[in-house]
């Protein structure tokens, strides 16, 4: 993984003799440790073996990983969130509430992998539309996604949205159908609802499965404890995930601890 610093002296490098051609780069265009990090877990820790290819395995799944995988690597917790807060200001990244999850654990992804999200909703609200298999939605126009994108990528970044926030541009019965194709859900709090990930069942299905695997392989342990090398020899049968995105989920959120071997 190159960290910030080393990113900054590659370009540094690669500019002393092309610096006429390509002008300075901008400290801000460079991705911050924490953006790094979290796309290493997401690109190279996400997915294993499985009788599934990756291909069908990232079409149904969503690409995300959760803040506390972060802390598990990047162990200073208040540089990471302030990090964090500025990709989300620049609108490179957005953090997610995740039914299923404690109210502190939040899930990260890029928001290009977001509005491609939302444009993949629009495209089967068009389909089933046409097909008559969504009856309630055949009198919209399916630009009201694109109102919902455009509002994505305004100054409101936040996990949740108020009623009052849609309503400046989005009718009770397009909000209603953003419920059903997986943008939004409905916050326990009335006229609130969280930005929602589209498929997070099926991810959390396989990522609580998958942290119970582990939790119970060190639980049969009369030690409590193994060899993390030797923990990786073990099938999990359960999750798609793999064992080192598990163990950074274990770790970060204290339900495991790293300890080195002397």
């Amino acid at each position: 993984m190159r960290t910030r610093e080393q990113l900054r002296n590659v370009a540094s490098s690669d500019l002393h003799d092309s610096t006429e051609e390509f002008g300075n780069i901008d400290d801000d265009d460079i991705p911050s440790n924490t953006a790094i990090t979290a796309h290493q877990l997401i690109d190279q820790h996400m997915y294993g073996a499985s009788k599934m290819s990756k291909q069908v395995i990232e079409k149904r799944l969503p690409n995300i990983c959760f803040l506390h995988q972060v802390y598990s690597i990047l162990r200073d917790n208040t540089t990471v969130d302030r990090e964090l807060a500025q990709e989300i200001r620049r609108g490179r990244w957005r953090k997610f509430h995740v039914l299923g999850t404690m109210d502190d654990e939040y899930a990260l992804m890029e928001t290009k992998n977001y509005l491609a999200v939302i444009q993949e909703a629009k495209e089967e609200f068009i389909r089933e539309t046409a097909a008559g298999i969504n009856k309630e939605g055949q009198d919209l126009d399916s630009a009201f996604f694109d109102r919902f994108d455009a509002l994505v990528q305004g100054p409101e970044r936040e996990t949740d949205v108020t009623r009052q926030s849609l309503s400046r541009t989005l009718s009770e019965k397009e909000v209603s159908q953003l419920c059903i194709y997986g943008l939004l859900i409905p916050h326990i709090q009335k006229d609130t609802y969280h930005f929602a990930i589209r498929r997070q069942g099926v991810y959390m299905s396989n990522y609580l499965k998958g942290r119970l695997e582990l939790v119970r392989m060190l639980k049969r342990r009369p030690t409590k404890d193994i060899l993390e090398k030797l923990l990786k020899t073990k099938r999990l049968r359960n999750t798609v995930f793999t064992h080192d995105f598990l163990l950074h989920d274990l770790v970060g959120s204290g339900r495991a601890e790293r300890i080195n071997a002397i």
